[in-house]
């Protein structure tokens, strides 16, 4: 009785955890802003709406090796009232972000993902080009219920703690799949 029991729930939970999503992320654009030239040499982000799905693609190259670096996160959702909710907002060592389960689920998906669809690595070397190719956000890793709106992202990193070299900023929207 109790394996049966047992199975019921594995069955139902499987059921539960591999249930279509309701809504679609879908990212509109993509700014980004370089603050120190002398480091970055270029840095675009490009998005691109293919199968219902946003894709992000961007180019990093370095003058320099860069050996630290922190990363200030603020995901803001927007209700359709206009009324702005903070998500997350934190600050850390964007390489530990990279490298690394992080215990915010928000963050940790973010974090999978970079490590997924992107060729960086730490420390940052000079003159490489780095990559980021079909990043997405896949709506099976997200909670069962999303509300439908927009959302902001914007990603601050600082050089030695205090230099900020340069800004990510993204916007979006959940809305419903038809």
């Amino acid at each position: 009785m109790g394996s049966l029991f047992c199975l019921y729930c594995f069955l139902l939970l499987s059921c539960v955890c591999s249930e279509r999503r309701n809504f679609r992320i879908v990212i509109d654009h993509i700014t980004t802003k370089i603050f120190d030239n002398k480091t970055i040499e270029k840095l675009s982000c490009q998005v691109e709406q293919s199968s219902n799905r946003s894709y992000v693609n961007c180019d990093l190259l370095l003058n320099c090796e860069v050996v630290k670096l922190d990363a200030r996160n603020v995901v803001s959702f927007l209700k359709p009232n206009g009324q702005e909710m903070k998500l997350y907002e934190g600050r850390s060592d964007a390489c530990i972000l990279i490298g690394s389960f992080q215990r915010n689920r928000l963050v940790n998906i973010f974090s999978k993902n970079f490590k997924r669809y992107s060729n960086l690595q730490c420390p940052l070397k000079a003159n490489f080009n780095y990559t980021v190719k079909n990043l997405y956000v896949d709506e099976q890793d997200l909670p069962t219920f999303v509300p439908s709106g927009g959302f902001r992202s914007i990603i601050e990193f600082y050089l030695n703690k205090t230099f900020m070299s340069t800004r990510v900023i993204t916007q979006g929207s959940v809305i419903p799949r038809l």
